[in-house]
């Protein structure tokens, strides 16, 4: 069932995030997740909307710098010695997305301490301050749920666009899960699978929400919070999928899906895995230059298996 506008009630109150200091021994609630790379223009709203959620619970933000140039590492140096027990920077002298490292896998996820975890990149942001406290009281409340997520809207070149959408805007099965169902990304607040060593075939992937989400199929269902005001997804010609040519999405889209379908075969769900290969060649069908898309996926996605294996 989605969730509904009277599941808020249930909501304790809270401080917003900028008001609130923790002991190192508190246990952390949620771990936002971001990554940036030259999102000077951008970061701030990003961060802001962080220190603005109302909560009850201890949150941290884990943020992952890959090398950026244009001063927004400076900002992040800034927001860590205002806020020392909210932000964790992790700053990289030398891009590691440039080298096929997916920075969540390797370097994010790993540092996150809280029970769930919520994601944002640099360039987005959030518009609810009770975003976090509406997700975790359904989760807390609801132990079949891995994953709630929300609606967007899109900004391009500071104009709003109401009617876009980027994800799936309806409640998901475990199933559906595995076999990487697109979600609107920075709306998303999920149970954290992901102490352990990154899942063996994913964390070389090109797009690494897909494969977040075929992991919590494990776990859970999805479930479509109607009643969150909508994120803002930013979208500019330094994103990673936003004003990507289409044929190179799909492209992206499709050795996304072949590393997620190994990642099931090796778990032993044959369904899952036929799935997601079952899609990459409908994908295929749809384009011009067919035979060329699939030898450049396969030969993109044996590569990344080599490293995989060197690794």
């Amino acid at each position: 069932m989605t969730g509904t506008a009277a599941d808020l009630s249930a909501i304790a109150p809270g401080r917003a995030l900028r008001d609130m200091t923790f002991a190192p021994e508190d246990p952390v609630k949620v771990s936002i997740c971001s990554i940036t790379f030259n999102h000077a223009p951008f970061i701030r709203d990003c961060l802001e909307a962080f220190l603005d959620q109302i909560c009850d619970f201890r949150v941290e933000v884990v943020i992952h710098d890959d090398a950026s140039t244009d001063g927004t590492t400076e900002i992040l140096r800034d927001y860590a010695t205002r806020y020392p027990t909210v932000f964790h920077p992790i700053l990289q002298s030398e891009n590691q997305w440039s080298k096929g490292i997916n920075p969540y896998y390797v370097y994010v996820f790993p540092a996150a301490r809280g029970e769930y975890i919520a994601l944002c990149d640099g360039d987005d942001h959030w518009c609810d301050p009770m975003k976090l406290a509406a997700q975790v009281a359904v989760m807390d409340r609801e132990p079949g749920v891995a994953l709630t997520y929300g609606r967007t809207h899109g900004l391009r070149d500071g104009v709003l666009d109401t009617d876009f959408h980027n994800g799936i805007e309806r409640d998901l099965t475990a199933e559906e899960l595995k076999t990487a169902t697109g979600i609107n990304t920075l709306t998303t607040c999920f149970r954290n699978v992901f102490r352990g060593p990154p899942p063996p075939f994913l964390r070389q992937s090109p797009i690494g929400d897909l494969t977040v989400w075929s992991v919590l199929g494990y776990h859970g269902a999805g479930r479509f919070m109607q009643e969150l005001p909508p994120a803002i997804y930013n979208m500019h010609a330094g994103g990673v999928l936003s004003l990507v040519p289409r044929q190179k999405q799909i492209l992206m889209t499709m050795i996304a899906r072949m590393n997620i379908a190994a990642y099931h075969a090796e778990m032993g769900d044959g369904i899952a895995a036929k799935t997601c290969i079952r899609e990459v060649f409908q994908h295929i069908v749809t384009m011009e230059d067919a035979w060329w898309v699939l030898r450049r996926a396969f030969s993109n996605w044996r590569q990344q298996r080599r490293r995989r294996h060197k690794a």
